[in-house]
């Protein structure tokens, strides 16, 4: 099992505001955040316990953040356009 000794806090946390990310920019947020997924151990040795990786917890919540996103901009899409 992997020791999560260093752990990585800045998961896109730091970045735009997702409502101001254009879809093209949610889709490749959403992509990274994948590839971070696979990539990062499910489970980690934290004082001498073996737990769920703090660094997955934080990815799979901006996974959701991110898709909330772009549901948000699919409704939007669909709404009808007032005077045309």
């Amino acid at each position: 099992m992997a020791h999560a000794q260093h752990l990585s806090t800045a998961i896109d946390e730091h970045g735009p505001h997702l409502a101001t990310l254009s879809i093209r920019e949610l889709i490749g947020t959403l992509a990274g955040i994948e590839d971070r997924l696979r990539h990062t151990p499910t489970l980690v040795v934290l004082g001498g316990r073996l737990v769920v990786n703090p660094e997955r917890r934080l990815l799979l919540r901006r996974q959701r953040l991110v898709v909330t996103a772009l549901r948000r901009r699919r409704a939007t899409l669909r709404l009808p356009m007032h005077g045309h």
